[in-house]
């Protein structure tokens, strides 16, 4: 039954490293002609904040539970403050609670995570417990405003990435006369979604999904949209995250669904080839959706 159905594109190896080649050529680029200007500007937005912190809490000497209760966010400059820095999941595992802000129940559990931890090479008026002297304080200050700007750099361009994948899946299903569903439940039946409609990210059994189509012949088309800075970091994104729920939605719709990856950035060889040929994921390209509008198109 399953083969009486539209399939999408099968690409070649060759066809595989032609578009590889281009979507790596594309990222350099944009790299090249937005990262420092990006990097540039989060480094002026945090640098205030973090000099704030440092006001705040005396140069770090008087790290409290008020001092987080007077700025909430106060414990995500801290985290970077620390040697090295600390992720989000590690300190809600030490304070024994996931939070977004600090309350006054988990003021002083935080204070007292995060203050052994501070960065002794950075911070050498701690251990002596001394005010730090102008030129310490100012390279502190750029330091951890470098540290920080470079992981919320990253942060936001993967963002923003995404999110202008998500757009152009969008103009392209628009473009080929499919409806937007505002809806925001659960995808866990097929009739959830109305034949000829796609959504904005939803939860398709149980996982999320980015850009979840119903095709007109009954399908579901589940896209995710994927950025990847390296061939290592393409395994993760590719085979890890979409492979993984696509075995996860097969395991609910059969072949009722198909699992796509919409790519751009960087990519291992084997990576495309292991994603399509033993995943079953369909690929289609940021710089070349063409291959997209077919399938979609063509599954009537």
């Amino acid at each position: 039954m399953a083969s009486q159905f539209a399939q999408p594109r099968r690409w070649t190896r060759e066809e595989l490293r032609a578009h590889r080649d281009q979507a790596e050529a594309l990222f350099t680029e944009q790299r090249r002609d937005e990262g420092p200007r990006a990097y540039a500007a989060v480094y002026v937005e945090l640098e205030p904040r973090i000099r704030a912190a440092f006001d705040l809490t005396n140069d770090l000497r008087s790290v409290t539970g008020e001092a987080l209760l007077a700025d909430p966010l106060l414990w995500q400059v801290l985290r970077y403050c620390c040697a090295p820095p600390i992720s989000e999941e590690d300190l809600w595992t030490m304070v024994g609670r996931k939070f977004r802000r600090v309350t006054p129940d988990i003021a002083d559990d935080t204070a007292e995570a995060v203050q052994p931890l501070f960065d002794p090479i950075r911070f050498p008026w701690l251990e002596p417990d001394r005010a730090p002297t102008k030129i310490e304080r100012d390279a502190s200050l750029l330091a951890t405003t470098a540290m920080y700007a470079s992981v919320m750099t990253g942060t936001r361009r993967r963002g923003q990435v995404s999110a202008r994948q998500e757009a152009a899946v969008a103009a392209v299903l628009t473009g080929s006369a499919f409806d937007f569903d505002e809806g925001r439940a659960a995808i866990n039946v097929l009739d959830t979604l109305a034949r000829g409609s796609f959504s904005r990210e939803r939860k398709v059994a149980g996982a999320k999904c980015d850009v979840p189509v119903r095709l007109r012949d009954g399908r579901l088309l589940a896209i995710e949209c994927k950025v990847s800075n390296g061939p290592k970091n393409s395994w993760k994104r590719l085979n890890r995250e979409v492979g993984g729920k696509a075995e996860r939605w097969r395991g609910t719709f059969g072949t009722q669904v198909v699992t796509a990856a919409v790519l751009a950035g960087v990519y291992d060889l084997s990576c495309l080839v292991a994603g399509q040929d033993d995943q079953n994921v369909a690929l289609f390209w940021e710089h070349d959706l063409s291959a997209l509008v077919h399938f979609v198109n063509e599954a009537v």
